[in-house]
């Protein structure tokens, strides 16, 4: 099995010249992802935790977040809601090896990154275990990365972080335990360091984030400036609004005030934060 999928992928552009590509979602031939169905994506939107990016009624910070911010994190936002046609295009690409799908789920990541203004130096894609990698045959976070790269010029980083420790999957893991399986899960490689870049970790779905803070935590040891993480997909978990008055740095209650005034003249640029 774990041969079949790398090897497989390799093959799928000599079998789609004898069998033409299908919709993953609705089966209709013409492309792996059809236009439809791209339409049927759930955004996220501007209503979110401006810490977690978690969907909220209003904008402003979660309970969950004023107790334990997902520091060393700025902020981590998901493009969509990880359900229909982008939960299964991600599976598609994980666990099938559509790799063709990378590049279409990569291009509404360089939208997001086009329509937030936030000076990002470098993009570094989650890494997996070796292991996994190898039984995969690729690293679907570094493809949807190159993606990114091809359509925005952006430069990917692959050399400076590394997953020492195999992990169980986090999906069947409530917060905590995600928090207990990642950490030490990931490291610098040898000799990576940063001089107070701006970082964008990149992967495919985040839930609590656990696994984006434990990467960013290694970044931080290792000189990384801000870091920010964005996802195709974001997985709801139940938030709520904290009433409490904000307790912001000059800078964030400026981009707040900044998103509220781009929102009131209908632009459609929002802020990461």
């Amino acid at each position: 099995m774990r041969f079949t999928l790398a090897f497989g992928s390799r093959l799928r552009p000599i079998l789609d010249l004898v069998f033409p590509p299908r919709c993953v979602y609705c089966g209709r031939l013409g492309d792996y992802l059809c236009e439809t169905c791209r339409a049927e994506a759930q955004p996220v939107g501007a209503e979110i935790c401006i810490r977690c990016g978690n969907p909220l009624t209003q904008r402003g910070l979660c309970n969950q977040c004023r107790q334990d911010p997902p520091a060393p994190l700025r902020g981590i936002r998901g493009v969509f809601f990880y359900n229909g046609p982008i939960a299964q295009s991600i599976r598609s690409l994980k666990y099938h090896g559509v790799r063709q799908l990378a590049p279409i789920l990569a291009a509404p990541l360089a939208a997001y990154i086009q329509e937030h203004p936030i000076s990002i130096d470098l993009m570094i894609p989650v890494p997996l275990h070796p292991q996994k990698q190898r039984d995969r045959g690729f690293n679907q976070s570094e493809l949807l990365a190159a993606g990114v790269t091809r359509i925005l010029d952006l430069p990917q980083r692959t050399d400076l972080l590394q997953r020492i420790r195999h992990t169980q999957p986090q999906a069947q893991l409530n917060r905590v335990q995600r928090l207990q399986n990642v950490a030490g899960a990931f490291a610098p490689q040898h000799d990576a360091r940063l001089h107070g870049e701006t970082v964008l970790l990149i992967d495919d779905v985040a839930t609590t984030g656990a696994t984006l803070r434990a990467c960013a935590q290694v970044l931080q040891e290792i000189g990384a400036g801000d870091i920010w993480a964005l996802t195709v997909a974001r997985a709801n978990v139940s938030t709520v609004l904290d009433e409490k008055p904000l307790t912001l740095s000059p800078v964030e209650v400026f981009l707040l005030w900044d998103a509220e005034r781009r929102s009131s003249r209908d632009d459609p640029a929002t802020l990461f934060i």
